[in-house]
């Protein structure tokens, strides 16, 4: 009777420790998936580009300053200068 209570309370603590290994290697895992799916987010969220009519420089859409005809510019003065010029 004793015996079986010895293998019993065994089993049971060896299935606890079990247990707790996949929790923590299920945890261990976790932080690896979630910056997979981060650095996926971040690729399809990147913004557009677009080229200042006056120096043909890169500049992205949200801060490129746009005049009456919507053409993309890098900054005010640059904006000031293709007027000038037209």
């Amino acid at each position: 009777m004793i015996v079986r209570l010895i293998v019993f309370i065994a089993i049971f603590f060896i299935g606890w420790w079990l247990y707790r290994q996949f929790l923590a290697f299920k945890k261990a895992k976790k932080p690896i998936e979630d910056k997979k799916a981060d650095s996926s987010a971040k690729s399809d969220a990147q913004e557009t580009m677009v080229r200042c009519e006056e120096c043909q420089t890169l500049t992205p859409r949200s801060h490129a300053i746009h005049d009456q005809d919507a053409r993309p510019f890098c900054s005010a003065e640059h904006l000031k200068a293709f007027n000038q010029k037209n």
